[in-house]
């Protein structure tokens, strides 16, 4: 009796056991907004927070829908500056760490006040976890609004409205900004930019602080620095912009174009270099005699070098030349994926002296020009090594004949 009771008990341990760890496996996720029910004006925009929060033991892709009212512009965007249009947001499997979003919807014109809901969901992946969060906007009557007095208006201008830079580089905007109240105001700034692109503001003369906003007299001009960055690898052409400033009801826009142009940039390398084995930039070479060396060139850049031709900086007497001896383009190495071969014939003088000597091989191109410095050492060739030893056996024949004389006397 004893023993069926110790079995039936060790069964109860397990199955709790196992269900513990079921448990504690289990996935799940949090989603939801501290202000489910929103009062908005008929001319304003719906702009509400949600958080998302991993509480599994896994990463998760959480996929975003709504559904509700049509003609709403109802969307979701990242909370940080600049925001983004977004469908989906990955979640790392961090209990502690809270993701936060939002939901942006503003009623189209000519809509009737009342109640209008939108449902929020957010789903896995795998569709097998999803949470919906209602959301109630009670749409406020429209009030009437005076009508906004020609004072009240912000001008901008720019110099430039297009810059030119090669990928790599920040373009920048002077904007010229005038409060034409009669009142002191603060100006709200913001960009619109191609995906992936940074931008920010700075006051004129002080670079190294960045700012969201300034205040601007009544009826003064003040001007910001509108900076933007394009991400690593941006291919060639024009990019538009708009750069926007906003005060109380007032809104002003500028648009500006950039238009990004490649990069040059000629390398030069050694076939141990380049392959791992092979010659370095130190070789050897013997008097009179041509020694071909590999030599490697690509283009680091992003837009195609063209006319590559050779030279050599080399001592008197020597003779280099070249195989082929001009390149008509050589495009970026992230395109042709592989670098192109030059064979370089160097040849010392019949007579020169042993030892190191330097030879600089020159690529220049109509965009770009790299230089590379072999050292040479030159030794002597094997014939004159010959007629040492014949030399010697000469000398040791006549030596050894004089004693075999000497000896018979």
């Amino acid at each position: 009796m004893n023993t069926l009771l110790k079995k039936i008990w060790l069964w109860v341990l397990l199955l709790g056991l196992a269900s513990f760890l079921g448990c504690a496996a289990e996935r799940s996720f949090l989603f939801y907004t501290e202000y489910p029910s929103v009062f908005l004006s008929p001319d304003r925009e719906l702009s509400l927070e949600l958080v998302l929060q991993n509480t599994g033991p896994a990463p998760e892709t959480i996929l975003l829908e709504v559904s509700g009212p049509t003609g709403w512009n109802a969307r979701f965007e990242t909370a940080s500056y600049p925001t983004i249009q977004i469908g989906a947001v990955y979640l790392l499997a961090d209990p502690e760490k809270k993701t936060t979003i939002k939901f942006r919807a503003k009623p189209p014109s000519g809509t009737k006040s009342g109640e209008y809901t939108f449902n929020l969901v957010a789903r896995t992946a795998d569709g097998k976890l999803s949470q919906t969060v209602p959301v109630r906007v009670l749409l406020q009557p429209a009030t009437p609004t005076p009508e906004t007095p020609k004072e009240t208006k912000l001008v901008l201008s720019v110099t430039y409205p297009s810059v030119e830079n090669p990928a790599g580089k920040d373009f920048t905007y002077d904007i010229t900004i005038r409060n034409e109240a009669d009142s002191e105001r603060v100006v709200n700034l913001r960009a619109q930019v191609p995906a992936f692109w940074r931008a920010y503001f700075t006051p004129r003369w002080q670079m190294d602080t960045r700012i969201t906003s300034l205040k601007i007299g009544a009826n003064a001009t003040d001007t910001v620095r509108f900076v933007v960055t394009p991400p690593v690898g941006v291919e060639q052409g024009e990019y538009p912009l708009v750069f926007v400033a906003q005060a109380d009801g007032d809104m002003a826009s500028l648009n500006l174009k950039a238009v990004v142009t490649g990069t040059y940039d000629l390398r030069l390398g050694t076939e141990a270099e380049v392959t791992g084995q092979g010659d370095t930039r130190n070789i050897r070479a013997t008097e009179g005699q041509v020694r071909t060396f590999t030599l490697y060139l690509w283009n680091a850049g992003t837009a195609p070098l063209t006319n590559v031709t050779f030279y050599a900086s080399k001592p008197s007497g020597w003779e280099v030349t070249f195989e082929p001896e001009k390149l008509e383009e050589v495009q970026p190495l992230s395109l042709t994926l592989k670098p192109e071969k030059v064979l370089v014939k160097i040849k010392p003088p019949s007579r020169a002296i042993p030892g190191d000597y330097t030879v600089s091989i020159i690529a220049s191109s109509a965009q770009d020009r790299e230089q590379m410095d072999l050292r040479v050492t030159v030794g002597a060739s094997m014939g004159w090594g010959w007629i040492g030893v014949g030399v010697v056996v000469v000398v040791v024949a006549g030596l050894t004949g004089i004693f075999v004389r000497l000896g018979r006397r």
